[in-house]
């Protein structure tokens, strides 16, 4: 725990926090293989196009499951998806076939085999092998190439035609960037939003299927108003994540057995099952051998599952009310340009919000459109923009069939949407190699639909759009065809001479700090006296750092937020309310204190920078952040990650990134004996620039064990120490005042 009054009770103290998840393999034999099983017409043959109007029997269902288990965080995950698809099997009304490419140093389960294989899933109740009919070994394939993804469903039609079809894509995912990379051996293999969006064009033109029943997104946050307004023309339902997805997956021998038993059911029915059995009903949280050797011990399914809810989501969608959801979100998007833009800025700010895929220094940019809405009706008082707010709520309840979210996620309605600062606007909107993505073009069948981005140009630039300029049919299945967005990108794109501004930049200033003492003792405090000026203040925060004599270098010891007098909730998210004052006078008290990553051996500690993310009603409910390189024992890939605690100190998650510092999709790592977590320290260093510069270095290596780390707290080294309050504006920018200290022996 890290008060925001910093009066600790200093000590050596050992955190007591709850078990960490370990991976495991398992055997749990479950009845017999079924009969009747579809087989195939001509393995093989991939390319070849079924007569459009050839259907299967009626009831009948597809299940194609595209595994992109090509990467060492996910292979053994969706390995065991595809076992837990086999407690089900196929049945005479329900076929499920899987094409798996797997990952060639990572899990080496079930003979280590490391290319892509097609099967048709058979029953089978053994968690360790694939027992399921192998139809071809495909050899190694780029799954980061929707080429291949289409190619597989075309032949999957082709070879199992039913009434009814299900596409379930697993991988990274990343929202409207997109996601399924695949870099070995193909580097920088990935699906953008738009090549999923052409590939299911392809595969129904292709096929000659009339839609998708249900599309559905194993991955990362998927669920956004731009994926499905993308997915909306192919597609009569589907299923898709606002966060970060936990390690498990989705509960396939749950939905697939509830298909079983009600074929006549539809995808949204179907999409709801998923949801709700999502986490809850998972094999490996409701089987007791199962359970006991993924939570590595004798944990009941509901802690288990209440657990892994915690920071979770996911909602069942209904594509037919996408165009009339876009619909009112252009009507909120024209209306917004009569209200107070600092405003709007203050409701994006505080608005329940998702991990970044823009890397560690960038601001969560994608927010739940629901909870957007409700810090509009609190935070804009203007009556067109409170109609057209009030109307996206209706025509969100809808869209969204059923949605869960857990306790560390209480702002979630369902679907997430882009809303940048200006720096992110800035290089997503451009042609900037740095971000490497550019928003309307990945999102082209949104942007044609939408005014939404027409609105963040003129947000951050003042540019006027024509209401009249989208094109709702876009996201209707007339349009699935439709593959050419370059015009809607155009349109939306700011002018070359536009000067970008910040809405909710502030003219925040910081009068210098006063201290009640400039030295003390290791069990004394000081009083800090702050004043801070000015308007669109968003967060403030104590800042700590420690001088190094020997580098010359000031070591970043610690951070945390200044919690205001007064707090505002909306819907279970808290932000600060810092009133109407245009000068907030407070005092805080610091007592020398550092903060170390401890696995219960105090021998084993190590220093790291707690970064505080989530701001909560008091400091037991912040959330901090500490940024790392995880490396899995015997493996010589380093990938970037982020280990998150909570106020009680007690670790929450991991999350692992495809880029790097803290950029690309993620996904939830559990970590397993041996496997190791490097420390990233933050240093002002003054060796390439005279005026200092943060440079980032490697600190102490942690390595997992049977005990969860935990956050806890050490006396402070003796010497000279840094403190500092910084003022964030609601836009992301900074100012900052300091003032040294000494802490004497």
């Amino acid at each position: 725990m890290k008060p925001r009054s910093f009066n600790l009770a200093l000590a050596f103290a050992i955190l007591v926090g709850t078990q960490l998840s370990c991976n495991a393999l398992f055997e749990e034999p479950l009845g017999e293989e079924p009969s009747n099983l579809s087989q195939p017409a001509s393995p093989s043959d991939s390319s070849a196009a079924p007569n459009p109007a050839a259907q299967g029997e009626p009831g009948s269902w597809l299940v194609m499951l595209y595994q992109n288990a090509d990467d060492e965080i996910l292979e053994e995950d969706i390995f065991i998806d595809l076992n837990e698809a086999e407690i089900v099997g196929s049945t005479d009304v329900v076929t499920v076939v899987s094409q798996m490419d797997r990952y060639d140093g990572a899990y080496d389960g079930d003979g280590d085999w490391i290319s892509a294989k097609r099967y048709l899933i058979t029953q089978d109740g053994d968690l360790e092998t694939i027992a399921s009919q192998e139809i071809e070994d495909l050899g190694e394939m780029d799954s980061g190439d929707s080429a291949t993804l289409v190619e597989f469903a075309v032949w999957a039609i082709a070879n199992y035609p039913a009434d009814n079809y299900v596409l379930i894509l697993s991988d990274h995912g990343a929202g409207w960037t997109g996601g399924w990379n695949d870099d070995d051996p193909y580097e920088g293999s990935s699906f953008s939003l738009q090549n999923i969006d052409d590939a299911l064009g392809e595969i129904i033109a292709r096929s000659g299927i009339d839609a998708f029943e249900l599309v559905g997104f194993d991955a990362c946050l998927m669920g956004q108003v731009e994926v499905m307004s993308a997915i909306a023309p192919h597609a009569r339902y589907a299923v898709g994540s606002e966060e970060v997805e936990p390690s498990l997956g989705w509960a396939y021998a749950d939905f697939l057995s509830a298909l079983n038993e009600n074929p006549a059911m539809n995808g949204g029915d179907l999409a709801k099952i998923i949801v709700e059995g999502y986490l809850r009903r998972d094999f490996r949280v409701t089987d007791d051998e199962a359970r006991f050797l993924f939570a590595g011990g004798n944990y009941t399914s509901e802690s288990v599952a209440a657990d892994l809810m915690e920071d979770s989501t996911l909602a069942a969608i209904d594509l037919s009310q996408i165009q009339n959801l876009n619909a009112a979100l252009n009507e909120l998007s024209a209306a917004l340009t009569e209200a107070d833009q600092s405003a709007v800025a203050k409701a994006r700010v505080y608005s329940q919000s998702y991990e970044s895929v823009f890397g560690d220094d960038a601001p969560p940019s994608f927010i739940d459109l629901g909870h957007f809405t409700e810090l509009l009706l609190s935070e804009v008082n203007d009556p067109g923009v409170q109609k057209a707010a009030r109307a996206v709520q209706a025509a969100l309840s809808q869209t969204v069939l059923a949605e869960m979210h857990g306790g560390g996620r209480p702002g979630s309605s369902g679907l997430s949407l882009y809303f940048p600062n200006s720096e992110l606007y800035e290089g997503t909107f451009g042609d900037d190699p740095a971000y490497g993505v550019q928003y309307a073009s990945f999102a082209g069948r949104f942007a044609a639909a939408s005014l939404w981005d027409n609105f963040l140009t003129y947000h951050y630039t003042g540019e006027p759009f024509d209401p009249a300029s989208a094109d709702l049919s876009a996201v209707t299945p007339a349009k699935s065809a439709e593959r050419d967005f370059a015009q809607a990108a155009e349109e939306s794109a700011p002018q070359q001479t536009a000067q970008i501004a910040a809405p909710g930049g502030g003219e925040i200033s910081i009068a210098p700090l006063q201290v009640s003492a400039v030295e003390i003792g290791p069990n004394d405090s000081v009083t800090v006296s702050v004043e801070v000026s000015g308007s669109n203040i968003g967060y403030i925060y104590y800042y700590v750092s420690w001088y190094d004599e020997t580098s010359a270098s000031y070591l970043t010891a610690d951070m945390g937020f200044i919690a205001a007098e007064n707090v505002k909730q909306i819907d279970g998210v808290y932000y600060p309310d810092w009133g109407d004052d245009s000068t907030l006078a407070f005092d805080f008290d610091w007592e020398p204190t550092l903060y170390f990553m401890s696995d219960g051996n105090p021998a084993n500690d190590q220093f790291a920078f707690f970064e505080p993310s989530v701001y909560g009603v008091s400091d037991l409910d912040d959330v901090y952040s500490v940024r790392g390189i995880f490396q899995y024992a015997g493996s010589s890939r380093q990938i970037d990650a982020v280990m998150q605690f909570g106020g009680d100190g007690k670790m929450k998650n991991l999350y692992g990134f495809t880029g790097q510092g803290g950029a690309g999709a993620p996904r939830e790592i559990v970590p397993r004996p041996g496997d190791t977590f490097t420390i990233i320290e933050q240093w002002l260093d003054f060796d390439q620039n005279p005026d200092g510069e943060f440079v980032d270095y490697l600190g102490g290596v942690m390595t997992f064990g049977d005990q969860p780390f935990e956050m806890v707290p050490y006396y402070a080294y003796s010497g000279d120490y840094i403190l500092g309050v910084i003022a964030t504006d609601l836009n992301g920018g900074s100012v900052e005042e300091f003032i040294e200290v000494t802490v004497t022996e």
